[in-house]
């Protein structure tokens, strides 16, 4: 029983010796050219505003309008 563990243990050390290394993968990627205005326009902004807009309202129904705890009402939801 233990010998299968052995074997089984000293496969996965092979097969990690051999798979090709994801850092060294990425790094043979080209990088990103993206600038901030087109990241802005993006589903994920939009995704984001929506959410935050519907704390903002949440917020200052618990807090009221520009409050101390409305801020950071907000900063605890990531907004």
């Amino acid at each position: 029983m233990i010998g299968k563990h052995w074997l089984v243990a000293g496969g996965l050390v092979l097969a990690a010796a051999v798979a090709p290394h994801a850092t060294s993968a990425a790094s043979l990627t080209p990088q990103s050219t993206l600038r901030v205005t087109e990241a802005e326009g993006s589903l994920v902004q939009k995704t984001q505003w929506n959410y935050c807009r519907r704390w903002r309202h949440e917020c200052a129904d618990r807090w009221g309008w520009r409050t101390r705890n409305y801020f950071r009402c907000l900063a605890n939801h990531g907004c």
